[in-house]
């Protein structure tokens, strides 16, 4: 794995002449963490049982992306900030038309992580959450989910 920053571009594979398709294999995926806050503090989940029933339910759940990693064929580059995946992704989309297709497993999870990060639009499901593809408003990227293209957990594909 190598860090965002040591992106320096790469061989890009493109097909079509009207409409430039980069058939240059893109993943993403995302590392988080959950935790409990209470009256402003992180709650431990070992001390949660202990709580009283008011402030199990005064507590807030609260989830934070740790790292992200950005696959281009062989090579894995990792982050640790939003603001370095949006930099990120200016630097792979600098001087390029072409359009990129981003594969992640779970789409709908990791989307979920996007949303406050990027904006997104046309999005394709086949139902609530269950979400096939969707393009990035500001880039010429549109992520599919692998694991509704697929039918298949990550461990089996």
């Amino acid at each position: 794995m190598k860090y965002w920053t040591d992106y320096k571009g790469h061989d890009v594979n493109i097909l079509g002449k009207s409409k430039k398709i980069d058939n240059t294999i893109y993943t993403f995926d995302i590392e988080t963490t959950s935790y409990l806050m209470l009256d402003g503090k992180i709650i431990s989940a070992r001390e949660y049982p202990n709580l009283t029933p008011e402030e199990q339910e005064a507590c807030t759940k609260q989830a934070c992306m740790y790292i992200w990693q950005f696959g281009i064929n062989d090579d894995v580059y990792y982050g640790r900030t939003w603001n370095e995946f949006v930099a990120f992704l200016d630097r792979l989309e600098a001087n390029d038309d072409t359009r990129k297709i981003l594969f992640i497993h779970n789409l709908g999870f990791e989307l979920q992580a996007l949303w406050s990060v990027v904006r997104i639009n046309s999005v394709m499901s086949r139902k609530s959450r269950k979400l096939l593809s969707c393009k990035l408003e500001d880039y010429n990227i549109e992520l599919r989910c692998t694991m509704m293209l697929s039918n298949l957990k990550l461990e089996q594909m």
